[in-house]
């Protein structure tokens, strides 16, 4: 055990490569050329540039997009290509939304206002959904079992 010993590695050249690729990002959405990188073959992959102020990432749009769509498929509001009839597993769809709400919980104060209106708007839409297709479960299982929704006290007609 005394003779392991630890090596830190700080790279100091990331601040560097960070700020080279704002500029070349800056410079192209203004529709100037990029400045040749002399290691261009070293060059990792291009990363998406950041969000505007007012606008709304893509990637966490997509990563919400992602969920909500599945949501959709489980409240079966959406089909798999191939299959004829609609599933519908409401145990699933209340997970997917519970994701969604966590999301927001844990990148509150670090959404900017674009993101923020999507998530929330997202949410709501999706907890009314749910909750109409719950109501829809229950009218359908009350029906099976019998009980006649039009006459809940048993009265007779």
């Amino acid at each position: 055990m005394s003779d392991i010993k630890t090596r830190t590695f700080v790279d100091e050249d990331w601040k560097a490569r960070i700020q080279r690729e704002k500029e070349e990002a800056r410079l192209k959405s203004q529709g100037a050329p990029a400045p040749d990188a002399n290691n261009s073959a070293s060059a990792p992959a291009e990363i998406p540039a950041p969000a505007e102020a007012g606008e709304a990432d893509p990637l966490f749009e997509a990563l919400l997009n992602m969920l909500a769509t599945q949501a959709m498929y489980c409240l079966g509001l959406i089909g798999a290509p191939g299959q004829g009839q609609a599933v519908v597993n409401l145990e699933q769809a209340r997970e997917f939304i519970e994701m969604i709400n966590m999301l927001r919980d844990k990148t509150q104060g670090n959404l900017n206002a674009q993101e923020n209106t999507v998530l929330s708007e997202t949410l709501a839409e999706l907890q009314r959904l749910y909750a109409a297709r719950v109501q829809q479960a229950q009218a359908q299982a009350m029906q099976r079992a019998g009980i006649d929704l039009n006459n809940l006290r048993g009265e007779t007609p």
